[in-house]
């Protein structure tokens, strides 16, 4: 049984700095180049590419991959399918970021095409759509969400179904393995003022899950990730200074993990 408290998350940070993994994102232009420099914060090494004729090479010189489906393509989707077979085929590890899950009929056709590969550990959206991928209603809009009282049925549900970490991420953040539901209530609400905060801590994931299991990858990741939006947020004057210092601090975290006090799960009776 998984428990918490024996768990040293600041180990994951420790263990990310010195492998120094190479993730190699599939993700949407809006987030790219802010994805690469966010990896290259946390200790990472970061590479992106959406061409077909490379992606099985990519994945195989990686040590993770993340597909974020933000910004769609014809040969940007050919380039998942390749990477997300060739990952299942080698047992990497590999995220799905299901971005606008439910906002057409084409980005729900591709994410229930994507996770029928199999090659997805983890799933991770945004309350909305983690809540329609887990069969609850859910209003969308764009890329943002509303945020639904049925999300935490809803990561349970669909972790059950494709055997995976589900993660929803909001005003409260989600984690289950199928079995139970942790949340975290932390975080700042300058967050959501940055368009690809979601996609921050997909790369986040992504790092982590090089050196863990995904449940526990996605739990420092959101931690992380809520904690030092605080502290960030109390050093700014508004989201552009808040942008800057949370990459600072990410970094001092990731190089001084013993500084990161991991804020308290709680675990649900759902």
């Amino acid at each position: 049984m998984f428990d918490l408290k024996r768990v040293d998350f600041s180990k994951v940070l420790k263990d990310v700095t010195l492998r120094k993994p190479l993730i190699y994102h599939m993700t949407n232009g809006v987030a790219m180049s802010e994805q690469a420099h966010l990896a290259l914060a946390i200790g990472a090494s970061p590479v992106m590419s959406l061409y077909p004729g490379e992606a099985a090479e990519l994945v195989s010189a990686a040590d993770v991959l993340l597909v974020n489906i933000g910004t769609p393509s014809r040969e940007g989707i050919e380039a998942m399918f390749v990477a997300a077979r060739e990952a299942r085929e080698l047992g990497k590890p590999a995220i799905l970021d299901p971005v606008g899950y439910g906002a057409t009929k084409m980005r729900v056709d591709l994410v229930n095409r994507l996770l029928d590969t199999k090659a997805f550990r983890v799933i991770k959206g945004n309350g909305a759509e983690i809540s329609l991928l887990g069969g609850q209603e859910a209003q969308v809009r764009g890329v943002d969400s509303m945020d639904s009282p049925r999300t935490a049925l809803a990561v349970k549900t669909l972790a059950l179904k494709h055997d995976c970490i589900a993660v929803a991420t909001g005003p409260t953040d989600y984690v289950s393995d199928g079995k139970d539901v942790y949340a975290l209530r932390r975080g700042h609400e300058w967050l959501t003022l940055l368009s690809g905060s979601g996609c921050y801590v997909g790369t986040m994931m992504a790092a982590y899950m090089s050196v863990t299991e995904p449940l526990i990858a996605a739990m420092t990741a959101l931690a992380l990730m809520s904690v030092a939006s605080e502290v960030a947020a109390m050093k700014s004057d508004g989201p552009g200074t808040f942008r800057a210092n949370l990459f600072d601090i990410l970094h001092d975290f990731s190089l001084n993990p013993s500084s990161f006090d991991m804020p308290i799960w709680e675990k649900l009776e759902i």
